[in-house]
């Protein structure tokens, strides 16, 4: 019987669930290098692990390599998509991101098993937008609702939300680094005036 294969062409045809599913084997002890590429191919593709014994060894290398190909696709960043017809936008100014989107970021850092609450953070309802394509988003409220929906992103706007983010981030923080220096040197000096005054005082 003839089984017709589907396989991803690029990582938009792959979504977050499934690379989380591929990061954890990837780190699963013990497996032989065909039981590796069986359980990967059983992941990207229709086929259950048991129905790829039967697959031609040169058709089945076919496979494997497809699926590596796609799964190393460059991407580029996209700041807005559909899934299940309703319409995402990117964080619109990480520079007003508020004090609980950023704890939560930091929290779940871009590790790949919490990798579908971190896009729920940085990717939002899209609520309104002006003539010129300006988009708001809903407020944040945590990533329980949207965390579950997030896993059905495609890779492409995961990997490119990822790299877009990074280099924002370290700006970011730098910026809140300098910014917590500068009050504690704030602070330091309003308490060594203070003590100078309660000097001044006692003499």
């Amino acid at each position: 019987m003839k089984v017709k294969v589907t396989l991803p062409e690029n990582n938009s045809d792959i979504t977050l669930l499934q690379f989380q599913k591929y990061e954890k084997l990837t780190r699963k002890k013990g497996l032989t290098s065909n039981e590796f590429s069986k359980r990967a191919v059983s992941i990207f593709s229709n086929l259950k692990y048991n129905d790829l014994q039967g697959v031609k060894l040169s058709d089945f290398t076919d496979i494997v390599e497809q699926i590596t190909n796609a799964l190393n696709t460059e991407v580029d960043f996209t700041d807005r998509f559909f899934l299940d017809g309703v319409e995402y936008g990117f964080i619109p100014n990480l520079n007003d991101i508020t004090t609980a989107e950023y704890v939560d970021l930091v929290e779940y850092d871009t590790k790949p098993e919490t990798l579908n609450k971190v896009m729920s953070i940085l990717f939002r309802r899209i609520e309104s937008e002006d003539v010129f394509g300006n988009y708001s988003i809903i407020n944040y409220t945590g990533t329980k609702e949207t965390s579950q929906i997030m896993l059905q992103m495609p890779m492409n706007i995961v990997n490119g939300a990822l790299v877009f983010f990074s280099s924002l981030s370290r700006e970011l923080r730098i910026a809140i680094q300098k910014y917590t220096q500068k009050e504690i040197r704030r602070v330091q000096k309003q308490q060594d005036t203070l003590k100078n005054g309660v000097g001044t005082q006692q003499l």
